[in-house]
């Protein structure tokens, strides 16, 4: 494994955070509050926020009433979520690929807005589903989230220029060998600075059979935010409910 992943270096640098600065929270809160509806979780029950950013979804899920974990891999992520810390909500450093310190002790662990598919081996993949399911109580729930990549292709925007605090970010996009990219090119204070995104475009039927052998058996399969039925060409995401055998 290289010291510094692609992932590690750009989710920890603080442009990251300002390109995408204007990403709907509320929309996040509600479809988090929408889940809770759907899944009845009793309230105290113990869940984990796995790659949770700097911990705002993490907040909401205590909100609802539940005792929160969270873990990213970006050091500067944690260090910044932990200044929301209380009896029920803890955030700690952590790789997706390993083993979690708690085993068997989850009611629900969630992975939200495509926080998924950044791995150059596919076996990492299995890793990550194996860390869920070792997580998970017998009977507890996995919310995978992630875009549905028959939907993302059809309606890819090749180029654009967004601008964040006085910064063109210019962004281009394109697939190549089963990972969807984006280029990321942008200068600030007279230095330039260049950042690739590379995600796998894991397809519905992989997802499954990752969960399946990691002990997990799907329940539900929604296609956005408002929970409907997913539609392999009309669904922008794929939100996916699993249980742990």
């Amino acid at each position: 494994m290289e010291d510094k992943e692609w992932f590690s270096a750009w989710f920890d640098s603080p442009y990251y955070h300002i390109l995408y600065a204007k990403r709907d929270e509320s929309e996040a809160a509600r479809f988090i509050s929408s889940l809770q509806e759907k899944l009845q979780l009793s309230p105290g029950s113990r869940v984990l926020d796995a790659a949770c950013g700097k911990g705002r979804h993490a907040i909401t899920l205590q909100s609802l009433g539940f005792v929160v974990d969270a873990f990213d891999l970006s050091p500067s992520n944690i260090e910044a979520a932990q200044a929301f810390e209380n009896k029920d909500l803890l955030f700690f450093v952590h790789d997706l690929r390993e083993p979690l310190p708690l085993q068997n002790q989850y009611d629900a662990i969630f992975n939200f807005f495509t926080s998924f598919g950044y791995f150059d081996d596919q076996q990492d993949n299995q890793k990550a589903f194996d860390t869920f399911s070792g997580g998970l109580k017998d009977g507890g729930i996995l919310v995978l989230d992630f875009f549905n990549p028959t939907y993302v292709l059809a309606n890819l925007v090749p180029v654009e220029t967004i601008e964040r605090e006085g910064i063109s970010f210019h962004i281009k996009r394109w697939s190549e060998k089963g990972y969807l990219y984006k280029s990321i090119d942008f200068s600030d204070q007279g230095k330039a600075y260049s950042f690739v995104e590379k995600v796998e475009l894991v397809a519905k039927n992989d997802f499954i059979s990752y969960a399946t052998k990691a002990g997990l058996s799907l329940v539900d399969l929604k296609g956005d935010y408002n929970l409907s039925a997913f539609d392999e060409l009309k669904s922008p995401r794929m939100i996916f409910v699993w249980t742990k055998k």
